[in-house]
């Protein structure tokens, strides 16, 4: 599910319609790629394995919905990158939409953010969570559960459970606490803003991206998506330290995050 409304950016306080526009046109684009994944003469769908089939099935379904305009255009506010730029320059009434989007810090004309490649872009990740087995009872108290998690490997063992999949295969991502852990299917969109000019001057938004967020530089050995060396993928689970590591750690494996510029900017 997404939770967010379909008008959630309508108020007139904060519409941009020009990313209003581009999140729409991103969103085609994503449709029609998931749409080509699950055709069955394409060669990608051949690949896929029931269990990835199947997700794939699920974020296409979801993303049909008309809500996922609204998603993708907080995703994009919220990156910071998509904000004017501040300025002291008195602008005009002949200043156009293009003149417009070249006053962000990244413009919708330049060649990295075409929806199309944008779309192309995507990658779906998914959280699957190591949980206990049995679930403990609602009344369990918080010192039950504690003793749960700090013996579940211990427990595992004896009883030959597999720590790293469950029955059907699937391979956990993370170890959850000690109650009902969602699934998440999570899309993620991939843009190399590497030499793009202001970079340091670019702020995390909140959802709306009207507040400004300071970034923080942490290394991924410190965010345990790398061992300490810096050069080997770590094994960590990373949940404690970073809830999104899982997916860092997959993007550095995939190479679409450099192992070699092992600091990213943390919101």
């Amino acid at each position: 599910k997404i939770d967010i409304r379909e008008d959630a950016f309508y108020n007139l306080e904060f519409r941009d319609v020009e990313l209003e526009e581009y999140a729409e046109k991103v969103h085609n684009e994503l449709k029609l790629h998931l749409s080509q994944i699950l055709t069955s003469d394409n060669s990608k769908k051949e690949k896929l394995t029931s269990w990835e089939y199947s997700v794939v099935s699920v974020v296409a379904k979801i993303v049909n919905n008309a809500n996922c305009v609204a998603a993708i255009q907080g995703t994009l506010r919220m990156s910071g990158l998509f904000q004017h730029r501040e300025t002291t320059t008195t602008t005009t009434d002949d200043d156009d939409a293009t003149t417009s989007s070249r006053r962000r810090f990244v413009s919708f004309d330049e060649r990295a953010v075409k929806p199309s490649k944008l779309a192309q872009s995507m990658r779906i990740y998914t959280m699957f969570p190591q949980m206990p087995d049995p679930m403990p009872l609602p009344f369990t108290t918080p010192e039950e559960l504690q003793k749960e998690i700090a013996t579940r490997a211990s427990v595992m063992a004896k009883s030959g459970r597999d720590p790293h999949k469950d029955k059907y295969g699937r391979v956990y991502t993370h170890i959850s606490t000690s109650n009902v852990s969602n699934t998440i299917h999570g899309i993620y969109l991939t843009l190399d803003a590497t030499d793009m000019p202001n970079l340091d001057e670019v702020s995390g938004r909140d959802l709306f991206g009207t507040e400004r967020i300071e970034r923080e530089w942490v290394s991924l050995e410190e965010l345990k998506v790398l061992d300490t060396d810096g050069e080997n993928i770590g094994t960590d689970d990373t949940k404690p330290t970073f809830i999104s590591g899982f997916i860092v750690r997959q993007l550095v494996k995939e190479g679409v995050i450099s192992k070699f510029k092992s600091r990213i900017q943390s919101i």
